[in-house]
């Protein structure tokens, strides 16, 4: 019976324990810098940056969101990537804070949106959830660009273009407890094909398909949705996905395959178990680069 209580002690004292570090954790900011260098970007992008935020989820940083708008300012970006669930779906949620954010956010600099599964399980489940994704979005219109499918050509001062698309996936992609393979030929069929000769940004909530989106020529994926694996452990990293996977590939952070950058957010907020251990809600800056050919084969 002693080793019972002892048990159940213990039990609290770690619960407790990750309670009072999320609360920590989930109040606090920080900002993760990356620098993008390629060849593929052309040099009047040299020194462009984009801020990245994901998975807010309705949170606030401060009264009306101050220390977040501040920190991603004080970044100078000269664009800022939303890469989905900046919403919760909960037709009782209060996203007020987050239009007021968009709304903060746009007279920085141009602000570009992709939908994450919550913003997709709203517009669609209108049984559940009836005009709500209408509102919102009429809401925030004059603030951001909405990618859904879609793509919008970047120029920089000297007339060099870069690409960014955002992909609305499709909700057979967000299944849980299994990752569910991407059809050959899908990003092809909603995106339409690359442009070998241009730069390609693609925002896409759902970073575990990141080896499709390389296949179909995406340069710098930018994502969401991992939140981090809640609980980062050292050496194995995130515990656990939104979809509930174990310990997913990518988590957070900096991936590079076949040329190809993802950068993952650790997300600003959470919903339903608002755990963090050792996992800080960040903003995700990347500074590109123009890469002469032989620094790019050092790069690799």
């Amino acid at each position: 019976m002693i080793w019972l209580w002892i048990a159940l002690i213990v039990i609290a004292v770690l619960g407790l324990t990750v309670i009072l570090i999320s609360i920590y954790e989930n109040r606090t900011l920080t900002v993760s810098r990356y620098q993008i260098e390629s060849v593929r970007i052309p040099e009047g992008f040299s020194g462009k940056k984009i801020v990245l935020l994901a998975d807010l989820h309705n949170a606030c940083f401060g009264k009306e969101n101050e220390r977040l708008i501040r920190t991603v300012e004080a970044e100078t970006p000269d664009y800022i990537v939303l890469a989905g669930d900046m919403i919760v779906s909960d037709v009782n949620s209060d996203y007020s804070s987050t239009v007021e954010l968009l709304r903060e956010l746009s007279k920085i600099c141009p602000v570009y949106y992709a939908k994450g599964n919550h913003e997709l399980r709203v517009a669609t489940h209108l049984d559940d959830y009836g005009n709500f994704w209408d509102i919102y979005k009429d809401a925030v219109k004059d603030y951001v660009t909405f990618l859904d499918d879609a793509s919008v050509t970047l120029f920089s001062d000297d007339g060099k273009a870069v690409r960014m698309t955002g992909l609305d996936t499709a909700p057979e992609y967000y299944k849980r407890f299994r990752r569910a393979p991407m059809e050959s030929e899908y990003l092809e069929r909603v995106l339409g094909k690359t442009d070998e000769n241009t730069y390609e940004i693609l925002i896409a909530h759902h970073p575990a398909y990141y080896p499709d989106y390389v296949k179909w020529g995406a340069d710098l994926v930018l994502s969401g949705h991992i939140h981090g694996g809640m609980v980062r452990l050292p050496l194995l990293g995130g515990m656990i996905s939104p979809m509930v996977q174990f310990f997913p590939k990518y988590d957070r952070g900096r991936f590079d395959e076949d040329g190809s950058t993802l950068l993952l957010s650790g997300g600003l907020g959470n919903h339903t178990l608002r755990i963090r251990v050792n996992n800080l809600p960040e903003i995700v800056v990347a500074d590109l680069h123009h890469a002469s050919p032989e620094r790019n084969k050092n790069i690799g």
